[in-house]
């Protein structure tokens, strides 16, 4: 999901060149965990994480941590930094993430005392920045992020 974008800034070829246009965030997903029945928030929150960043591949059985961002936390914008000597052209920036937005069933304890719930995560897998050349026609394995960014400031 594209989540921050520039509008075009010129680039004259000059070295040492970098953006001065602020990045414009574009979506304030914030992380969280809500279970059906416990007013929103759950003690399990953890426990629901870590299975989700098991499912995911970020983590593995008996981990302490999910790989995923804690629940109040806000996505990242990622400038994708650095100097643009040499580029001539109208430049744009964007930053954007991997997204995960899913329904859950949990269970957690043994036998008689096994609790099931029941909820909704959001978070995010990944972040990343990138720039493109508004002048040059993005390739076919473009982002869908880019894609989206151009067609947003290159104004084409």
């Amino acid at each position: 999901m594209l989540n921050g974008v520039t509008e075009p800034q010129r680039f004259t070829g000059a070295k040492g060149a970098q953006f001065t246009v602020p990045m414009r965030r574009l979506r304030t997903d914030m992380a969280s965990v809500r279970t059906e029945g416990t007013g929103g928030t759950s003690q399990d929150d953890d426990a629901v994480l870590l299975a989700l960043g098991v499912h995911l591949g970020l983590a593995k059985k008996g981990d302490e941590t999910s790989g995923l961002a804690e629940p109040g936390e806000y996505a990242p914008v990622d400038k994708a930094g650095g100097e643009y000597g040499g580029a001539a052209g109208h430049l744009v920036e964007f930053s954007s993430v991997q997204l995960i937005e899913t329904d859950f069933r949990h269970s957690c304890g043994r036998g008689r005392q096994r609790q099931q719930t029941a909820g909704h995560v959001v978070n995010w897998t990944s972040s990343g920045g990138g720039d493109i050349a508004c002048e040059t026609p993005l390739p076919e394995q473009a982002s869908a992020a880019a894609r989206e960014a151009v067609r947003l400031s290159c104004h084409r």
